[in-house]
């Protein structure tokens, strides 16, 4: 879409909210952005989620320009033209939604603050949801064994690479976790690793299996650069910092679906994939939903329809054959 500026949207929003000056080129919608996320700061979000917000709202400001308006001339039109544009997006029904919702807040917003002359509500009135719309694709065993042997663990990218990839498939972390997982969070004596979840906040002890332990010794013997930062994931160049920017990495996934020659059309192929394939081997292993929903670290057992006990003991026996050669 000409309109629509995805490519480099997230980089250019993060560098925006780490040292603020300008999003967006007419001057006016610049300011309207810095008061929402001043606004957005104040409220009980998750950085993740301001972030997102941000993001909308800045994807929006740049449709508008493309179509020589701003925040403060546009038309009910020109919204509903730019929800028409993103149904054409490879996004899901859901995440339309959160567009769609996003959006309808942040005019609110403005609207409230005599920044604009038209709000969400006079746009969007009415939200319907699709939230059980969205078909959770599934990687076999064997897919997902052909996905990380295609990785070359040879070099230290390949190193990194495998052992997000392993935190997910064989420990079905969510990425946020993976990013923010830290060096206090293992026990080497134990063999087990303890979170605090980004997004539930609650505590998850899952046990550190040697498909996930070996690659993260050669990660942090081989690839990880030696500083006091207790994150495990960080930049490779002074000054170190976390390495937040892995949560875009959708894209390596595909990648390695890609090179190792599983079909990947109309399936979804980035990290989600592979904790919702990670789900159903479970499943299929006979594990109760219960167990599952554990290991998932959901915050709710209805999200997984749980009625059995739990085991989180069973990944040890259903690690993927996947042998790991330094």
């Amino acid at each position: 879409m000409n309109t629509i500026q995805i490519k480099g949207s997230y980089k250019r929003v993060s560098q925006f909210l780490k040292e603020g000056g300008k999003l967006l080129e007419n001057k006016n919608d610049n300011r309207i952005i810095i008061s929402y996320y001043d606004y957005l700061k104040t409220t009980r979000n998750k950085e993740a989620t301001i972030m997102y917000k941000v993001i909308f709202a800045y994807l929006l400001g740049q449709y508008l320009a493309a179509k020589e308006t701003n925040f403060k001339t546009f038309t009910k039109k020109d919204i509903y033209d730019y929800f028409e544009e993103i149904s054409n997006l490879q996004w899901s029904l859901a995440y339309q939604d959160n567009n769609k919702i996003s959006i309808k807040l942040f005019l609110n917003w403005t609207y409230q603050n005599n920044l604009t002359k038209i709000s969400g509500d006079m746009i969007l009135p009415k939200m319907i949801w699709h939230k059980n719309t969205n078909i959770r694709t599934y990687y076999t065993k064997e897919e997902i064994t052909k996905m990380l042997n295609a990785i070359d663990i040879r070099t230290k990218q390949g190193k990194e690479d495998y052992l997000i990839l392993s935190l997910i498939c064989y420990l079905g972390l969510r990425i946020s976790d993976v990013v923010n997982l830290k060096l206090s969070n293992i026990d080497f004596n134990e063999d087990k690793i303890s979170i605090i979840q980004y997004k539930t906040n609650n505590l998850l002890t899952l046990p550190l299996i040697d498909k996930v332990k070996y690659p993260l010794l050669d990660y942090l013997k081989n690839v990880r650069p030696k500083c006091d930062l207790d994150y495990i994931f960080i930049t490779d160049k002074e000054p170190y910092r976390q390495h937040i920017e892995i949560k875009t990495h959708n894209y390596k996934v595909k990648n390695y679906f890609i090179k190792a020659d599983v079909d990947i059309n109309g399936r979804k192929h980035g990290f989600h994939s592979l904790r919702h394939s990670f789900s159903t081997l479970l499943l299929k292993e006979n594990i109760s939903l219960y167990s599952i929903s554990t290991i998932l670290g959901h915050q709710d057992v209805r999200t997984t329809m749980t009625y059995l006990d739990i085991d989180t003991s069973k990944l040890k026996e259903l690690t993927l054959e996947v042998p790991y050669d330094k």
